[in-house]
C-alpha cells in the first residue's frame, strides 16, 4: 500500500528539522534548505518536485531568494502567495545581514560588510553603486544605492558621492559596486575613477576606506591590493 504524500513529507521533513535544530544549518544540503524553506510556506504539497523545480531554473538558493517575482511565478507549483513568501524571507534575510554592520566599527565586521555586499550584488544583472557611510569613529552610519549602471559600467561621479557624504556627515566611506560578468578584477577606469574620488574626499577630509568589487562569489578590495594611493 503505498504512502500518502502529506504522511511521506511529514516523516521526511521531521528528519530534515530536527537535523537543522541540533546540528545547524551547515549540516544541511542545499536542497534539503530549499526543502526546508517550502515546508514553511506549502501545506499538503509535494515540496520535493518543486524543490526540483526550483533548483533546475535557478541552481542556487541565494538565487531563488534573489529571483524576480514574475521569475519565481514562471516556476511549475510557485503562485503568487508562494512567490510573495519567497521575496518575504530574502527581504528578512537581507535586514538581518544590515543589522549586523550597522553602528558598528567597520573594521571589525568587514567579513558582514562583504556576506551583506554579496548577497545584495552577486546575482544582478546590472553594475550598480552602493555607498557605505562610516562616522568618526568608523562606525557605518548609513548604506545607500547612489548610482545604477548597465551591464557593463556605472557612471560613478565624484562630485555626487562628496555631495552626499557632507549630507549624511560622513567622515569616511567605503564604495561596492558589482561586476555582473562574475569577474572582479578592476577595470583601469575603476582604478582611474577611484583616484578621482580620493583626490574630492580629501579637500573636505573625508576618508575613502576601501573601494570594494563583487563579481558573483568572489570579490576584491582595493585596500588589500594597495589600489588606495591617488
Amino acid at each position: 500500500m503505498a504512502v500518502p504524500i502529506k504522511k511521506y513529507r511529514d516523516r521526511y521533513m521531521q528528519k530534515v528539522c530536527e537535523k537543522f535544530l541540533n546540528f545547524g544549518q551547515e549540516t544541511l544540503y542545499e536542497y534539503e534548505i530549499i526543502e526546508l524553506m517550502l515546508f514553511l510556506i506549502f501545506k499538503n504539497r509535494n515540496i520535493k518536485s518543486i524543490s526540483k523545480n526550483l533548483i533546475k531554473k535557478f541552481e542556487t538558493i541565494d538565487r531563488i531568494l534573489n529571483a524576480s517575482k514574475p521569475d519565481l511565478m514562471n516556476v511549475d507549483g510557485i503562485e503568487e502567495n508562494e512567490a510573495n513568501a519567497i521575496k518575504i524571507i530574502n527581504g528578512v534575510v537581507k535586514a538581518t545581514l544590515k543589522s549586523r554592520i550597522m553602528k558598528r566599527n567597520h573594521l571589525d565586521c568587514f567579513e558582514d560588510v562583504i556576506n551583506y555586499c554579496k548577497i545584495n550584488m552577486k546575482n544582478l544583472i546590472s553594475e550598480e553603486l552602493r555607498v557605505i557611510f562610516l562616522n568618526a569613529m568608523n562606525e557605518v552610519i548609513a548604506d545607500e544605492i547612489l548610482q545604477n549602471g548597465d551591464i557593463d559600467s556605472v557612471n560613478i561621479c565624484p562630485r555626487t558621492v562628496v555631495k552626499r557624504c557632507l549630507e549624511v556627515g560622513a567622515k569616511g566611506l567605503i564604495l561596492v559596486h558589482n561586476h555582473p560578468s562574475r569577474d572582479p578584477t578592476p577595470s583601469a577606469n575603476d582604478v582611474y575613477i577611484t583616484g578621482k574620488i580620493i583626490s574630492a574626499l580629501d579637500v573636505f577630509e573625508i576618508s575613502l576606506h576601501d573601494h570594494i568589487i563583487i563579481g558573483g562569489d568572489r570579490f576584491i578590495s582595493f585596500k588589500a591590493l594597495d589600489l588606495l594611493n591617488d
